[in-house]
């Protein structure tokens, strides 16, 4: 599934632009690519990870997992990325014929082909 676009309004002091702007000349990424790299980071950030769960609403519920992982460039490097797991999943499901069983704790995959 491709991810669908997502368009924030960010209201923040001009020091965060100032740096952004910053970044943007002396790079060859645009504003938009700079701030989703920070997103990306920031996810897999201890510094972030320590800081916003100081914020959680009642201390004891979890983080969500971040969904993307830390080789997966292209979610922010594009405006709208499709994983390379959903992409070998269709492939696989489109013309296949998939049998999952769990045998003593291990998931077993068989794929047949359909032609």
């Amino acid at each position: 599934m491709i991810g669908t676009m997502w368009r924030p309004a960010l209201r923040c002091d001009s020091t965060y632009k100032n740096y952004i702007d910053s970044l943007h000349e002396n790079t060859i990424l645009d504003k938009n690519q700079i701030m989703r790299l920070m997103m990306f980071v920031a996810a897999h950030s201890e510094d972030f990870i320590q800081i916003i769960t100081e914020y959680k609403r009642d201390g004891v519920t979890k983080l969500p997992l971040v969904p993307w992982q830390s080789w997966e460039d292209a979610l922010w490097l594009n405006q709208t990325y499709k994983s390379k797991q959903s992409t070998a999943i269709n492939n696989i499901i489109e013309n296949k014929e998939i049998a999952v069983k769990k045998i003593d704790g291990v998931i077993k995959v068989e794929v047949s082909s359909l032609f």
